[in-house]
C-alpha cells in the first residue's frame, strides 16, 4: 500500500473507512506574522474552523469566500485548520473563463505547489509559450511563467506581463517554454521543446531576474541537440533537494543508448550548466515510443507512467504505459486490449493520494483512470472540455484538477466534489477526511469517485 494512503487511513480508521477521491476547499499558504496567521482559501462555500492544541479551544469562522483570511493564532502552540464543503458528487469547473488570472493565449504547462509545509502550498503557476490576445478581448499575455495563489490571485503583482528569466523564449517559437514542474523545494522547473531554445530552466517560487539554465547549452545545433547532453526536452520531473536534487526528463533527440521513449536521469544537486550524460532510468529498447509529444510522472512507488499522442489508440505504441523503475519494457499498456485513449496528447498528471491519472487529449476530453491496481487500470470518468487541444494538467494537494488549453485559451479548474474535511495544520502537515456525508453515500455506492484501496 502506498505510504500517502497510509497516513491519510491512519486518521479515517475509527470510522472503518479507506481512502476516497477526494476535492474540497483547502486552506493554502499558512504564514504566521506575529500575533496574527493567514491563509488562502482556494474555493467559495467553504465552513473553516480553527481548532488549537488538538480541541483544547475551537474558533469557528463560519462560511468563508476564496480568498486570504487571518485569525488570532496566540489561542494555542499549536492549531489546525479543518476546511469542509458538501457538494454533489461529479466534476465540475470550479474556476471562471472571465477571470483575468484564467486567459492565456498559448498556456503549455500547469503546475501545482504540493508542499504543505511551504507558505508557497497551493501557488498555481502557468507557463505560457506563445504570448498573444487572449480570446475576448481579456488581455494580451506574454512568453514566460505566471504565478497565481491558490484563489488565482496575482500574489506578485506582475499583471498581464510573464516572467521571462531573462531567456529570450520567442527564439523557441510555441514550444518555448514547454512543461513545467515544482520541485520539492519549491522552484519551478521548465522544459523547452523548441529546437532553437531547448533544455531546462530553472526559477524560484518568486522568479528571478535570471532564471537558472539547468543542463548546458554549449554548442546547440540546429535541431536542439548538444552533444553527450540533451535534446528538446518534453518532459521534466525533479526529486530531492540540495545536493540530493534528481531531474528527470523526456528527450525528443537525446538517445542514451535504448531509444528516444527512454526515462533520462540528470544527477545534477546544485549545479546550473549541467553538462554531463544522463543515465537510463528506463530502457524504451522495444520502441513503445513513438510521438515525443509525451510526458512522465512518478508513482509512490517509484514507477513511471508515460504518455504520447496517440490519434489511435494501439497497444504497440500505447496512449499511456506503466513501467517498473530501471525497466526495458513496459508492465501495462493502453489501446484495444485495454482501456483505449485515442487522441491522446502527451498530456499526463498524477494524484498519488488517490490512486489517479488524468490524460488531456486533443479531442475535447480529459480522461480520469483508476491506477490502484496497476496491472488493471480502469476509465473511471471524462471530462468534456470546451476547446479541443488540452496543453497540460495537474492534481493540487486535494484531488482538484488544474487544466490549460490553447483552444480555449485558459486556465480551468475541477473539482470532482464530494462531502470532506481538509485539515492543514502549523506544523506543515495536510490530510483529507471523508465527512458523514459521504460515508453515508459511501455506504449507498452513490459516490461516483469511488477509488479502491491498493493491496499492501
Amino acid at each position: 500500500m502506498r505510504s500517502k494512503y497510509m497516513a491519510v487511513l491512519s486518521m479515517v480508521a475509527v470510522l472503518g473507512l479507506v481512502s476516497v477521491a477526494t476535492a474540497v476547499p483547502y486552506a493554502s499558504a499558512v504564514v504566521q506574522n506575529g500575533a496574527s496567521s493567514s491563509f488562502v482559501l482556494n474555493e467559495d462555500g467553504a465552513n473553516v474552523q480553527i481548532v488549537f492544541d488538538g480541541g483544547a479551544t475551537v474558533v469557528d469562522m463560519g462560511t468563508l469566500g476564496k480568498g486570504t483570511h487571518s485569525f488570532d493564532a496566540t489561542q494555542g502552540s499549536s492549531y489546525q485548520i479543518k476546511v469542509s464543503k458538501s457538494a454533489a458528487a461529479g466534476w465540475t469547473q470550479i474556476s471562471n473563463d472571465a477571470l483575468t488570472q484564467s486567459r492565456y493565449y498559448s498556456p503549455k504547462g500547469v503546475s501545482i505547489n504540493k508542499n504543505s509545509a511551504s507558505s508557497n502550498f497551493g501557488r498555481i503557476y502557468v507557463s505560457e509559450g506563445l504570448g498573444g490576445a487572449a480570446g475576448g478581448g481579456a488581455r494580451t499575455t506574454t512568453d514566460g511563467i505566471y504565478v497565481m495563489t491558490a484563489d488565482q490571485g496575482d500574489v506578485l503583482g506582475q499583471g498581464d506581463t510573464a516572467f521571462a528569466g531573462g531567456i529570450n523564449w520567442t527564439t523557441g517559437g510555441g514550444n518555448s517554454p514547454w512543461k513545467i514542474t515544482v520541485a520539492p523545494d519549491d522552484t519551478v522547473y521548465m522544459a523547452d521543446w523548441s529546437d532553437l531554445n531547448s533544455g531546462v530552466w530553472r526559477c524560484n517560487a518568486n522568479p528571478q531576474s535570471n532564471f537558472d539554465e539547468i543542463l548546458s547549452n554549449a554548442g546547440r545545433t540546429s535541431t536542439g541537440l548538444v552533444a553527450g547532453v540533451h535534446g528538446s526536452v518534453a518532459s521534466v520531473y525533479v526529486e530531492g533537494t540540495g545536493a540530493n536534487t534528481v531531474l528527470y526528463t523526456l528527450d525528443e533527440d537525446f538517445d542514451a543508448g535504448s531509444g528516444l521513449g527512454s526515462v533520462l536521469r540528470y544527477d545534477i544537486g546544485t549545479q546550473t550548466s549541467y553538462s554531463g550524460t544522463p543515465s537510463e532510468q528506463t530502457q524504451d529498447s522495444p520502441n513503445y515510443i513513438a510521438n515525443f509529444n509525451m510526458d512522465v510522472v512518478r508513482d509512490s512507488d517509484g514507477s513511471w507512467w508515460i504518455c504520447q499522442y496517440r490519434y489511435t489508440d494501439s497497444d504497440s505504441t500505447p496512449a499511456l504505459s506503466h513501467w517498473a523503475d530501471g525497466a526495458s519494457s513496459p508492465s501495462w499498456t493502453s489501446g484495444t486490449s485495454t482501456v483505449a485513449l485515442d487522441r491522446g496528447y502527451g498530456i499526463l498528471a498524477i494524484d498519488n493520494l488517490n490512486d489517479l491519472i488524468a490524460v488531456g487529449t486533443n479531442n475535447s476530453l480529459i480522461h480520469i483512470l483508476d491506477i490502484s491496481d496497476p496491472s488493471n487500470v480502469t476509465l473511471v470518468d471524462t471530462i468534456a472540455h470546451a476547446g479541443a487541444t488540452i496543453r497540460d494538467v495537474d492534481f493540487d494537494a486535494a484531488g482538484n484538477l488544474y487544466v490549460v488549453s490553447s483552444s480555449s485559451e485558459t486556465l480551468r479548474i475541477y473539482s470532482p466534489g464530494g462531502d470532506w474535511l481538509a485539515i492543514t495544520g502549523s506544523d506543515g502537515s495536510f490530510a483529507l477526511i471523508p465527512e458523514p456525508a459521504a460515508i453515508v453515500l459511501l455506504a449507498l455506492g452513490g459516490l461516483a469517485c469511488l477509488r479502491r484501496r491498493r493491496a499492501a
